[in-house]
């Protein structure tokens, strides 16, 4: 077995962790080799497993990091948010934007390039994983069903809201009979109209019957 010091094994351990978020945006789980991941970084194929188990555990880690970037950056996009509603429309702009631009993201919520892994890494170790997966933004989701004025007091269905709303992609990918355009202007007027009936307007008069 190789030996390495410990600044040698952090600096490998993270080129492998760069090398993964590399090739599985651009390639997927299947279609990465471990030799895409260690000639990256220099090392014989053997070797990897010196550091992860296998290449799913790898990448699961690099969907973890991936998660946490996306926290961060949620959490900076709504900082200046004036009020709960700016915040929550801004969260879901944030949340269709980074789906439609980040392949890894996309994968973690909408696409089913994660399910080889199941089988091939412990239970413990997925269930912590789909346990973060919508941490970011569940202290709002807690504070926004918190509000009076907000219609849903169960953060389990706003959650849920967001799941779904992630699926509606897929329309932009498999039927054609909408075109790019025509799916911005669709996905702007959904969000308005969700942001509409989530909050209560207190200004509004009732319709008489």
């Amino acid at each position: 077995m190789s030996s390495f010091s410990k600044d040698e094994r952090k600096r490998i351990r993270e080129g492998l962790i760069e090398a993964g978020r590399e090739q599985f945006s651009r390639f997927g789980h299947e279609r990465t080799r471990i030799s895409d991941l260690t000639e990256a970084v220099d090392i014989a194929d053997s070797t990897f497993y010196q550091f992860f188990d296998s290449k799913g555990e790898l990448h699961l880690e690099v969907l973890r990091r991936e998660q946490r970037l996306v926290a961060e950056e949620f959490e900076q996009a709504i900082s200046d948010a004036p009020d709960a509603k700016t915040q929550v429309t801004i969260g879901f702009e944030y949340f269709f934007d980074e789906l439609e631009s980040n392949p890894l993201y996309y994968e973690l919520i909408v696409g089913d390039d994660i399910q080889p892994l199941h089988g091939r890494t412990n239970n413990e170790t997925l269930e912590t994983f789909y346990q973060e997966q919508f941490e970011v933004i569940e202290p709002h989701i807690l504070r926004w069903t918190e509000l009076d004025s907000f219609r849903i007091d169960d953060p389990r269905v706003m959650i849920g809201i967001f799941r779904m709303l992630a699926f509606t992609l897929l329309c932009k990918e498999k039927y054609e009979a909408i075109s790019p355009e025509e799916f911005d202007e669709i996905k702007t007027k959904l969000v308005e109209a969700l942001i509409n009936g989530l909050f209560i307007n207190r200004s509004s008069v009732e319709l008489s019957s």
